[in-house]
């Protein structure tokens, strides 16, 4: 499949992608003005200081403006192994315009892949139910505008972390899966390799879905020893080695000064408190006492791992399975809570909150039921259940492991696409009345979440940040 047919827009889909451009633009510009006076700073200096005190949306970091900003291995060299080196443009951009305009562009040049990656997915998610699942053009379009009505699709279009450009990969993986399936065409070695060597750069996890599709596209000959070796050994080892020297050059060495500063900072308190009068010290231990509290608090947030070593120390096995399906997993994920809205788990939000209405429950039930019909009208479609091996995947590393489930919201364009093209399979099932009828109740929620989710977060994004440095 030629790379530059796959990003051209074809003469039906200029209205559609201008509206939809259109609205990411807006919700970028914002997001722009209500931070824009918090970040547009030159230099580091306090920078920092001031994302921690005043960055936090639903989880998700800020790591990316941090990256392009000042540029460093800032995420995990493990889960993201090429993340930083692809922002790494960005930064040099940047360093120019800092010098050229006295200003932090950040905010501006971050915008610009999500922009990107964003009005990508909506058009790869389209083309996949246009072309794959074979939709009309209304049911198709329907469909996409229902998927990003969902909450945390919405927000993804506008946050600063490395979600939304996994879910344009994510997209384009399907689409060209779904293609040579309809073709009976296979995925030769180097497009497997290129396409798990950039989705795996980014979110390593993500890279098990690339592999996936090699399986359900290639089949038997999945499993050639030259495919193995060249698709799937070689590139994983790669990555691998990367995330491994990035460790050895970057992180060790940061880790090394963090913690013989923090040696040098415990002394140092000692001493301080040594030379304190009685009372100040029972003040001290007071404040102590306080901070070990709130400390105790984030750990219960964040579960009992099934071990405290390794990769381990990431899964959780006591937070409620039930209750993060119904309440996060397809609640959160679909519609805001109004409670604690875009809080930080781990700073202010509780780990469950619960909807004012009943109603918002009953609108979770209804899109599960469309999402079950959807996946027994598909149940003998090998795209289908590619689609739903992603989310299979997913479900392991969250529901099983428990990893992030404490947020798994934040992860939701991961795996949410599974409910707009299951849905298609009802669509592309149901005959007359029943169509129409399908159409009516997935325009009314699209309708309902997008007045429901976009009220409040463009409530939300009205309001500027007025930081002091």
């Amino acid at each position: 499949m030629n790379p530059l047919k796959l990003f051209k827009i074809r003469p039906e889909e200029r209205i559609q992608a201008i509206v939809a451009l259109v609205v990411i633009l807006l919700f970028n510009a914002l997001f722009i003005y209500r931070m824009h006076d918090l970040f547009m700073q030159e230099g580091f200096g306090p920078y920092w200081k001031v994302f921690e005190r005043e960055f936090h949306l639903a989880g998700y970091d800020p790591l990316t403006y941090l990256g392009v900003t000042d540029w460093d291995t800032v995420y995990n060299v493990v889960r993201h192994p090429l993340l930083a080196f692809m922002i790494w443009p960005l930064w040099l951009l940047n360093q120019g315009l800092t010098a050229l305009f006295g200003v932090n562009c950040v905010q501006y040049l971050v915008a610009l892949p999500l922009i990107f990656c964003s009005l990508y997915s909506y058009l790869f998610l389209y083309r996949i139910n246009h072309e794959v699942i074979r939709l009309g053009r209304y049911d198709a379009v329907l469909l996409s505008v229902f998927y990003f009505s969902f909450a945390y699709i919405m927000l993804s279009v506008l946050v600063p972390d490395h979600f939304t450009i996994s879910m344009f990969l994510l997209m384009l993986t399907l689409y060209v899966s779904g293609r040579f399936l309809q073709q009976g065409r296979e995925f030769t070695w180097w497009q497997s390799a290129l396409l798990f060597v950039i989705t795996a750069g980014v979110t390593l996890s993500n890279g098990v879905k690339v592999f996936l599709s090699g399986l359900f596209v290639n089949g038997r000959r999945f499993f050639r020893p030259s495919y193995l070796l060249l698709a799937v050994i070689l590139p994983a080892a790669l990555l691998w080695g990367i995330a491994m020297w990035q460790n050895e050059v970057f992180v060790k060495p940061k880790e090394q000064a963090k913690q013989e500063a923090k040696i040098a900072q415990e002394r140092q308190t000692a001493e301080r408190v040594a030379k304190m009068t009685p009372e100040e010290q029972k003040i001290y231990q007071a404040k102590q006492a306080k901070r070990a509290e709130r400390l105790k608090e984030q750990a219960a947030k964040t579960g009992t791992p099934m071990k405290k070593e390794g990769y381990w120390k990431w899964t959780d096995v006591t937070t409620s399975r039930l209750q993060t399906i119904y309440e996060n997993l397809f609640g959160e994920t679909i519609q805001f809570h109004r409670q604690h809205f875009l809080e930080d788990t781990l700073v202010f939000r509780p780990v469950f909150v619960k909807y004012d209405w009943i109603w918002s429950y009953v609108v979770e039930g209804i899109i599960l039921l469309l999402t079950a019909i959807g996946l027994w009208c598909g149940r003998r479609s090998r795209f289908l259940w590619l689609a739903m091996s992603f989310f299979g995947f997913d479900m392991v590393i969250h529901l099983v492991l428990g990893f992030g489930i404490n947020e798994i919201f934040i992860m939701a364009p991961h795996w949410l696409f599974v409910v707009p093209l299951t849905i298609g399979y009802a669509f592309r099932g149901a005959r007359g009345s029943r169509h129409q009828a399908l159409q009516l109740a997935v325009l009314a929620l699209t309708c309902y979440l997008w007045v429901y989710n976009g009220w409040l977060l463009l409530e939300f994004l009205w309001s500027p940040i007025n930081a002091v440095l």
